[in-house]
C-alpha cells in the first residue's frame, strides 16, 4: 500500500478572529477587516505575526511557548488558540491540541481554521468519526480548500477504509489545484486500481 502523509500548510488561511480578520499568503500579514468591531491592538498584530514566523520556520517548541502566552493575554481570540493547537499538533501533543481547539470553537463556533486542524488532531487520537465530522465542517466553511479534501481522503482511505469516498476526495483535491499534484495522481491511480479489483472480487 502506498504511504499517505497528512498535509498541513502552515499559513494557508488562519484567522485572528473577532469578525474574521485573516492571515493570507506566504509572508504572514494581518489584514484588518471593515467588519472588525474595534481596531486590533498593534502589539497583538506584532506578536501574532511573530508567532506565525515561528510556525513557518518550524520552531515548534518556541511557537508553543509563544502562543501559550498569547492565549493568556488575548484569550478572546480563537486564532491564538488555533495556532497554539497547530504547534501542539506538530509536537505530537494531541490531547493538549484538542483542548486548545475546543477552546477556539467555544469562543467562535464557526471559526473555520480550527476545524481543519481539529480533524488532524482527532485522527491522531483515534477519534475517526469526529475527525470526519470536523473535516466536513471545514469543507462547508471553505469548499475550495484542496488541503481539507486531501486530508479527508486520507482519513477515508487509511482509517475508515472507504475507497469510494477516498477516491472522490482525492479527485476533488486534485481538481482544485492550479497544477496537477504528482503524488495525488499516483494515489488516485492506486485507488482506481484497488476499487476495480474489489468490484471484480465481489463479482467472482
Amino acid at each position: 500500500m502506498l504511504i499517505r502523509f497528512a498535509s498541513l500548510l502552515l499559513l494557508v488561511v488562519l484567522q485572528i478572529g473577532l469578525q474574521g480578520c485573516s492571515l493570507l499568503g506566504a509572508k504572514p500579514e494581518v489584514v484588518d477587516s471593515a467588519q472588525q468591531e474595534k481596531p486590533l491592538p498593534p502589539e497583538l498584530i506584532e506578536a501574532y505575526n511573530a508567532g506565525l514566523e515561528l510556525l513557518q520556520d518550524e520552531e515548534f517548541e518556541a511557537a508553543e511557548t509563544h502562543w501559550q502566552g498569547l492565549t493568556e493575554q488575548y484569550s478572546e481570540f480563537p486564532g491564538c488558540w488555533t495556532n497554539l493547537a497547530l504547534a501542539q499538533y506538530r509536537l505530537e501533543q494531541y490531547a493538549e491540541g484538542l483542548d486548545s481547539l475546543n477552546k477556539a470553537v467555544s469562543i467562535k463556533q464557526d471559526f473555520c481554521p480550527a476545524y481543519k486542524i481539529l480533524g488532524l488532531v482527532q485522527r491522531e487520537l483515534g477519534q475517526f468519526s469526529a475527525a470526519e465530522s470536523s473535516y466536513q465542517t471545514a469543507v462547508q466553511c471553505d469548499p475550495a480548500d484542496a488541503e481539507v479534501r486531501y486530508n479527508l481522503g486520507i482519513l477515508y482511505d487509511l482509517y475508515l477504509h472507504d475507497l469510494a469516498k477516498a477516491l472522490e476526495q482525492y479527485q476533488r483535491a486534485q481538481s482544485m489545484m492550479s497544477e496537477p499534484d504528482a503524488t495525488l495522481a499516483i494515489w488516485i491511480a492506486d485507488l482506481e486500481r484497488r476499487s476495480t479489483e474489489q468490484v471484480a472480487g465481489e463479482g467472482s
